[in-house]
């Protein structure tokens, strides 16, 4: 493996992985009462933040990058809970995380550079869209580090502990 290789897997393996344990250490604690906490009204609970952030990473790796199995895709419903569905524990969260990150690992290790930047095409609801593998490991790695940024400022808010991140 080339030294370029290296230091990207390094930082969507590694740095990565730290992130989502520091993010996991500060979930695991939470009661019911604490997931569902938000910042504001109009805006996902701390729960509702972990669940989109599993349903997301499952639905870009699986339909774009043909990852994971029927188990794996299955959290991408998280991401949108049916309606009356039961709110997911600190434990389901957790694993949840856990579970889309062994996926995601396996996958993001297999590609060499010139991987990253093949470019890929998927249709959905209509609409044709063209990816490289490259663009969707680091958009679900943004959208991540987005959204465990409010789940930080969310926990931060409510006088617990948040994430050193």
């Amino acid at each position: 493996m080339s030294d370029e290789a290296t230091a990207l897997l390094t930082m969507f393996s590694h740095e990565w992985q730290e992130y989502q344990n520091a993010v996991s250490a500060a979930l695991a604690p939470l009661t019911p009462e604490q997931l569902a906490l938000r910042a504001a009204p109009d805006l996902r609970s701390i729960g509702e933040l972990a669940c989109h952030i599993i349903g997301s990473r499952a639905g870009w790796f699986s339909w774009v990058l043909d990852a994971g199995d029927e188990n794996f895709k299955a959290f991408e419903q998280w991401h949108k809970p049916a309606p009356g569905s039961m709110p997911k524990s600190a434990s389901e969260l957790v694993a949840g995380l856990a579970s889309t990150w062994q996926v995601m690992q396996r996958k993001i290790v297999d590609y060499t550079l010139t991987d990253l930047g093949e470019q890929i095409t998927r249709e959905r609801g209509g609409h044709t869209r063209v990816f490289s593998r490259g663009w969707v490991i680091w958009h679900v790695l943004e959208h991540d580090l987005h959204h465990s940024g409010e789940i930080s400022l969310t926990l931060g808010m409510h006088g617990l502990h948040a994430p050193d991140i």
